[in-house]
């Protein structure tokens, strides 16, 4: 097991302070993919929505359009600051999706889009989840594709095993690809108790403009990504920047790149 206090702290004070440029970079992916996860969570008009990890607040603003009344909860102070900022008519709070500060039974639909990834103990954050939905209820997450399904980090990993080293020195964490096997999505939202679960893909693209808004997606719209690449010894990191800029040339296009992005999504029922 990571650990847990080390990498939550990590997780929580680098999205507070990545906040600011999240939605101009990266949240042009995870965006994408509001939709699909609305609709696996089975959002509707006068459900009770609760949106776990929230981010900007993408999701949570995609069921209240949808007529839901949401509450979106994210553990980064200035990820919270920016939902309310863009989604002022939103509940949102700062929360700890491990400990919901949330009744039992209290939600009708629950979602989680890209925060599985971020939870020292993704298990108790499922188990959170499941308490909080009423009977009948359906909880929806997506996570990152494993690499050789992923563009991008097939891309990034292979230039950093390359020319870098794997293994500098990170906070302990849980493996990032751990849910990117359906049978894994599977196991986990079984044990925490849920039936009826469906796993799919997400074919995302992202389409940064410019080889720096590439390197500006890494360093200002990640945390452990751009930490594997801000701990490797300086002329590691160059050599790992110039293999990122002539891999990513098989990626270009005459307005800028196109890099295979894709999600997994996950849903289940709550009996």
């Amino acid at each position: 097991m990571a650990d847990a206090e080390s990498f939550r702290d990590v997780e929580k004070s680098g999205w507070s302070a990545k906040a600011g440029d999240y939605d101009g970079l990266l949240g042009q992916v995870t965006s994408a993919a509001t939709a699909p996860l609305l609709d696996a969570a089975g959002v509707r008009p006068g459900m009770r929505v609760l949106d776990v990890a929230c981010g900007p607040g993408y999701v949570a603003a995609g069921a209240a359009a949808r007529g839901a009344h949401a509450v979106g909860v994210d553990f980064a102070v200035d990820m919270v600051s920016q939902a309310r900022r863009r989604f002022p008519q939103i509940d949102f709070s700062e929360g700890d999706a491990e400990d919901l500060a949330f009744d039992a039974e209290s939600f009708d639909a629950a979602t989680c889009a890209f925060g599985v990834l971020h939870f020292a103990d993704p298990d108790k954050a499922l188990a959170e989840a499941y308490r909080v939905l009423r009977p009948g209820g359906r909880y929806a997450f997506t996570v990152w594709a494993a690499p050789d399904r992923h563009e991008f980090f097939a891309l990034f990993l292979k230039a950093v095993s390359t020319h870098g080293d794997m293994n500098v020195d990170l906070p302990p964490a849980p493996p990032i690809f751990r849910f990117a096997d359906a049978a894994e999505c599977r196991r986990a939202l079984q044990k925490a108790g849920f039936v009826d679960v469906e796993v799919s893909e997400l074919p995302l693209k992202w389409r940064p403009p410019t080889v720096e808004a590439i390197f500006d997606g890494i360093y200002r719209g990640t945390v452990r990504t751009a930490m594997l690449l801000e701990r490797q010894k300086a002329e590691a990191r160059a050599r790992i920047h110039r293999a990122i800029e002539d891999e990513a040339a098989a990626y270009a296009r005459e307005d800028g790149y196109e890099i295979g992005w894709p999600a997994v999504l996950a849903t289940a029922r709550k009996p």
